[in-house]
This record gives structure tokens, C-alpha cells and sequence, in this order.
């Protein structure tokens, strides 16, 4: 399975108390990357393999108004950096096969 590698189980493990904020920091603005946009997370369902994850990227990044999106396969989480709609992700992420959950 992808992601599961030594690696990727230390790099996790090393940010697994922090808030959802400093989780977007870090997986999004890491290098000083400034952004204007609100930071939107989303529990995503139905995501299985890295696959699912870049088709979710994909659907988010297409919506107007997100300047990023990363997603979390393990944490079952969508980061989105931009002035969309929380509904409006949403429904991007639904018409790609999966479900956003409260």
C-alpha cells in the first residue's frame, strides 16, 4: 500500500497532536508561501488508496477560489487554502465518488 513506508510512518508520527491549522501549515506553507484565502479542512470518506487522494486534489483544485488543496489519506482530511464555499468543496468532492462528513 502506498504511504506506509518507514518514512512516511515517521513523518506522520511527528505531527500527529497538532491542531488542524498547524497541520495545514505545514503541509501548505512550509516554504513562506503567503496566501490570501481561508484554510477549509474536510473529513473526507471513501478515499482508499493515492489514487482517491489525487482525485480529490484534483476536484478541489478545480473549484474557483482554491488557490491549494493537500490531502490527508490517513487522517481522511482535505486542507484547502482559498475563498470557495465550504458547500461548494463539498459538492466537488461528492461528484468525484466521495463523502464529506461533519
Amino acid at each position: 500500500m502506498f504511504g506506509f513506508g518507514r518514512k512516511a510512518r515517521s513523518e506522520h508520527a511527528g505531527h500527529g497532536g497538532m491542531e488542524h491549522g498547524q497541520h495545514a501549515q505545514v503541509n501548505m506553507g512550509a516554504q513562506g508561501e503567503s496566501h490570501s484565502g481561508n484554510i477549509t479542512v474536510l473529513k473526507v470518506e471513501g478515499m482508499t488508496c493515492m489514487h482517491c487522494k489525487m482525485s480529490v486534489e484534483r476536484a478541489l483544485n478545480s473549484v474557483e477560489g482554491v488557490e491549494s488543496a493537500n490531502v490527508d489519506l490517513m487522517r481522511k482530511e482535505a486542507v484547502v487554502i482559498g475563498s470557495a464555499a465550504k458547500d461548494v468543496l463539498a459538492q466537488a468532492v461528492e461528484e468525484a465518488g466521495y463523502s464529506v462528513v461533519n
